[in-house]
């Protein structure tokens, strides 16, 4: 790769990084399907066992997990923030990797 194709791409993965996060519409964690029973005695989870299925947000904070439910009518909404995440977490990534490879050039070349 050269620097100018580094210097581009560089600035487009930037610029949609920057999109997003301007927009503040991320959340971190994972999506858990929990199966549940409901508690009313003639429900079929409880008569013939077909359990409730329930979104929950895995999130790990100071080493301890926490659970947290999603209400069924903004599933859709918290799952477009948790990729919304992923996108945001997979462009930095990409951005560091593109200002290593730009370091290992000017290392090459003596400009550091």
């Amino acid at each position: 790769m050269n620097s100018k194709y580094m210097e581009l791409e560089l600035k487009k993965v930037t610029s949609h990084l920057a999109k997003l996060v301007s927009k503040g519409s991320f959340l971190r964690g994972s999506p858990v399907i929990m199966k549940r029973v409901c508690g009313n005695p003639n429900c079929k989870c409880a008569t013939k066992g077909k359990l409730h299925k329930s979104l929950y947000i895995s999130k790990n904070k100071d080493g301890k997990r926490k659970m947290i439910y999603v209400p069924k009518d903004i599933e859709e909404e918290v799952k477009a923030k948790l990729k919304a995440y992923k996108k945001v977490k997979d462009l930095t990534e990409k951005i560091s990797e593109i200002n290593y490879k730009q370091l290992e050039l000017k290392k090459k070349k003596g400009n550091v």
